[in-house]
């Protein structure tokens, strides 16, 4: 991922010639902000499930809400921002929808005589009433998916390093073997000409 991560994304000069980032350049191109590292890839996938628990608006709340705590805590922008896209046109209705009962339960509102009574036409005079448990429902499962998101990406993290180290061990103990026959065959065949 950090490969495909590091094509898709633009180069140094290609960010420092953009009239629009000339303002904020050192704080844009600062090299905490791009490295793949443990810390600040898994904390900005972690963040980044976060941010894509909020509702959406018309608005573009999530790219920089992104780009303002990415900047800040100096995550990385990429990881953050590739992650916030999980919350997409296609995701919208099952996260609201799982946002409001969430909030109703922990709220312990009854949304049935609400939802039987909604229809079309009344959908902006009561849409009021759902948000106080979209607020609170999308709140807890932010921080539940961003406290998942850090787990997993850790045991992620750390299953990737362990293989690494498998396989350049693997290399490393191949390599030794391969060199190993040819100096332990040259003190054998002295050993019998003695």
């Amino acid at each position: 991922m950090q490969q495909w991560l590091k094509r898709i994304t633009s180069d140094r000069q290609t960010l420092e010639s953009l009239w629009c980032l000339k303002p904020f350049k050192s704080q844009v191109l600062d090299r905490g902000c791009w490295a793949f590292h443990r810390h600040s890839v898994i904390r900005a996938f972690a963040l980044g499930l976060f941010i894509a628990f909020i509702p959406p608006t018309p608005l573009p709340v999530h790219i920089v809400t992104c780009v303002v705590l990415g900047l800040a805590l100096r995550l990385n922008l990429p990881v953050l921002i590739a992650t916030v896209f999980v919350s997409n046109p296609l995701t919208w209705l099952p996260q609201l929808a799982g946002s409001i009962w969430v909030g109703a339960k922990l709220m312990g509102m009854d949304l049935m005589p609400l939802l039987r009574g909604l229809r079309h036409e009344d959908i902006g005079t009561r849409i009021h009433q759902l948000w106080a448990p979209l607020l609170l429902g999308s709140l807890c499962l932010g921080l539940l998916a961003a406290g998942a998101g850090y787990v997993l990406a850790q045991g992620a993290w750390r299953a990737r390093v362990l293989y690494q180290l498998k396989v350049r061990r693997a290399r490393s103990e191949s390599r030794r073997l391969e060199r190993a026959p040819g100096r332990d065959a040259t003190p054998a065949a002295h050993r019998e000409s003695r």
